[in-house]
């Protein structure tokens, strides 16, 4: 076990549970029937994920590489979420 795999596995866990919902929830908002119909997929498909997460976390080359990554997903996931909320808020066409 190398130095700061602990670290490693601390940051998917922590980082990927946001990250894994974040990406669901947008493939479930995104969906052409509407977050409705993709709910269900996006909830089952959701500890899938975060355990691949958790998983690939192991191979960055450093914890802090791990901390930052993650965290630019989840800040990219949930801007990409926060859009397309606005956009089928406003009538758009992936309601």
């Amino acid at each position: 076990m190398s130095a700061g795999m602990g670290t490693k596995w601390l940051a998917g866990t922590l980082l990927g549970l946001p990250l894994a919902i974040a990406a669901c929830g947008l493939g479930a908002r995104l969906t052409p029937g509407g977050w409705e119909r993709g709910a269900v997929i996006a909830v089952t498909a959701c500890l899938p994920l975060w355990v691949a997460v958790i998983s690939a976390s192991v191979l960055f080359r450093s914890s802090r590489a791990a901390w930052l990554w993650l965290l630019a997903g989840n800040l990219l996931a949930f801007g990409a979420l926060a859009v397309a909320r606005t956009f089928t808020a406003m009538g758009g066409t992936a309601s």
